[in-house]
C-alpha cells in the first residue's frame, strides 16, 4: 500500500509495546511503510551498540528502510537513564511531527513508556554526585536485604516492584535516602513529557496466547544462538565490558559469560536463557496490565499483514 498522509491525524504518537517475542519491531516497520512515520526505540537493551544479536535488535536492512532512532547509539560504558530518554524525546518527537510524520515508539521497556505518559521523579543536578556514591554503596548489598529495606521505608512502592528487580529497588532506595521522602510520594507529583499534551496518542500492547509466546521465545533464543550470540559475548568480554552486562543486558549475556567461564554446560545454559526470557515476558505482562489507556491487541492467530491493516484502520478512525 502506498503511503498516504492525507488522513493521518496531526501529532500522532503511536506506542507499540508488549512482551518480548511478539514481533513489535516488525509490526512497527510494516506500519511505517503504510503511513509516513519514524520509529523510536523503547527497548533499553537495544540502546547499546555492543549488544545486537542477543537483544533481537532490528537488522541493518530494517534500520535503513525508514528512519530509526535510539538504536545502538551508546556504548555499554555510557549511562542513559529514563530521564535522559524523556529529555531526548521532548525534542525528537516534535521534530518528527514537523516533518509531517507520525512518531512510532516501539519496545517492551515499560518504565520508559510510563515516564513519557505519566512522568517520574528525577534528582536535581547538584545531587547527582552524591547519588553515584549512594548507588555504589547500595549495589554492594544483596537484593534481598535491599528489598526488605524498601518494604520498610516505602511499602507502597515495594508492592509494585518485583523482589528480584534490583535496579528499580536501588533506584527507589536512592530517592528515600537522598530526600527522606518515599518515591511513591514523589511519583504523585511527576509530570508527563511536555509533548504529550499536544499528542494524539495511540497506545497498543501486542499480546498472544501464552504457550505460543513461550514457543516463539524458545525458537528465537535458538535462532539468536545460531546467529552468533556466543561470539558476540566473547567480543564483549575481550573488550573489557563484561561488568556492564549485568545491569544493561542481563538475560542471556550473563549466562553465556558463565558458560565461557566453565560454570555451566551448554544444554543447561541454553535452557536457563529460555526459562529466564519466558519469566521476563511474564513480568512484562504483569507490568502492562497496570498501564492506563492502553488497548490490548491479540495477535495470536493473525499474520503480520492483518495486524498492520487493523492498526491502520484504527488510526484512520482517530478523532
Amino acid at each position: 500500500m502506498k503511503k498516504n498522509s492525507e488522513n493521518l491525524p496531526q501529532n500522532l504518537f503511536i506506542i507499540l509495546s508488549g512482551p518480548t517475542g511478539t514481533g513489535k519491531s516488525s509490526v512497527a516497520l510494516e506500519l511505517a511503510k503504510i503511513i509516513p512515520a519514524e520509529i523510536i526505540n523503547a527497548d533499553s537493551r537495544q540502546f547499546y551498540k555492543e549488544t545486537n544479536v542477543g537483544t533481537a535488535k532490528p537488522s541493518p536492512e530494517m534500520l535503513k528502510t525508514v528512519p530509526h532512532h535510539l538504536y545502538g547509539f551508546l556504548s555499554l560504558k555510557e549511562n542513559f537513564t529514563v530521564f535522559d530518554f524523556k529529555q531526548v524525546l521532548e525534542k525528537l518527537v516534535p521534530e518528527i511531527w514537523k516533518r509531517k510524520k507520525a512518531a512510532i515508539l516501539v519496545g517492551g521497556s515499560g518504565l520508559y513508556i510510563r515516564v513519557l505518559l505519566e512522568g517520574i521523579f528525577n534528582f536535581p543536578e547538584e545531587k547527582k554526585e552524591r547519588q553515584k556514591q549512594l548507588r555504589k554503596k547500595l549495589l554492594g548489598q544483596c537484593t534481598e536485604k535491599l528489598y526488605e529495606k524498601l518494604c520498610q521505608v516505602d511499602p507502597d512502592c515495594a508492592s509494585k516492584i518485583h523482589p528480584n528487580d534490583r535496579i528499580r529497588i536501588v533506584r527507589a532506595l536512592e530517592v528515600w535516602f537522598m530526600t527522606g521522602i518515599p518515591m511513591s510520594v514523589w511519583q504523585k507529583k511527576a509530570k508527563p513529557a511536555d509533548f504529550i499534551k499536544y499528542a494524539r496518542v495511540k497506545y497498543w500492547i501486542l499480546h498472544m496466547e501464552r504457550n505460543k509466546l513461550y514457543r516463539l521465545i524458545d525458537l528465537r533464543t535458538e535462532k539468536m544462538i545460531e546467529s552468533g550470540w556466543l561470539e558476540e559475548v566473547r567480543d564483549i568480554i575481550e573488550a573489557g565490558l563484561k561488568e556492564y552486562l549485568r545491569e544493561k543486558a542481563p538475560i542471556g549475556y550473563i549466562e553465556l559469560c558463565e558458560f565461557l567461564e566453565g560454570k555451566m554446560d551448554w544444554a543447561e545454559t541454553v535452557e536457563i536463557i529460555k526459562r529466564r526470557t519466558r519469566n521476563y515476558a511474564r513480568r512484562q505482562l504483569t507490568w502492562f496490565r497496570k498501564e492506563k489507556n492502553a488497548e490490548w491487541i491479540d495477535i495470536t492467530s493473525k499474520p503480520a499483514e492483518e495486524i498492520v491493516q487493523d492498526l491502520y484502520q484504527k488510526i484512520q478512525k482517530s478523532d
